[in-house]
């Protein structure tokens, strides 16, 4: 299950929200106006889309880590050493629990329908994703 399942459902769930990201670049869908999106997931009153560059970034990481997890669970061919795949892997869990964690710091402040979201969606993903992150990293460890 753990060379299989949790890879696997990781890997499906990052390029997810990368692809999210991706379409957040260009287009505030699933809400119907910038006004609504900057409320509901940037946590922000104004009417401003978040800057296309980083928002391709933050989708290019997301799916940078889901081919990471791939290499380091051995489903695909890995590039680099094995030491640096591993060690970017545990870097991947630690910044998804990072966010996770500390997401509950960013409701300080923020619109009411993004604090409802972030508390009850975004950082429990968040965590649930960096422990994922991080059984297929001890797994890598200990072949």
């Amino acid at each position: 299950m753990v060379r299989t399942v949790v890879p696997m459902a990781l890997t499906i769930v990052l390029v997810a929200i990368g692809l999210l990201h991706f379409i957040w670049a260009f287009s505030p869908w699933p809400m119907s106006d910038a006004v609504t999106f900057s409320r509901t997931i940037g946590g922000v009153d104004d009417d401003k889309m978040p800057p296309a560059p980083s928002t391709v970034l933050v989708g290019l990481a997301l799916i940078g880590g889901a081919a990471l997890t791939l290499m380091v669970n051995e489903s695909i061919p890995g590039i680099g050493p094995g030491w640096l795949r591993l060690v970017g892997m545990y870097g991947l869990t630690v910044v998804l629990l990072a966010r996770g964690l500390g997401g509950y710091f960013m409701n300080s402040g923020a619109a009411i329908e993004f604090q409802r979201l972030n508390t009850f969606l975004y950082s429990p993903l968040c965590v649930a994703l960096g422990v994922l992150s991080g059984i297929v990293a001890v797994a890598a460890s200990r072949r």
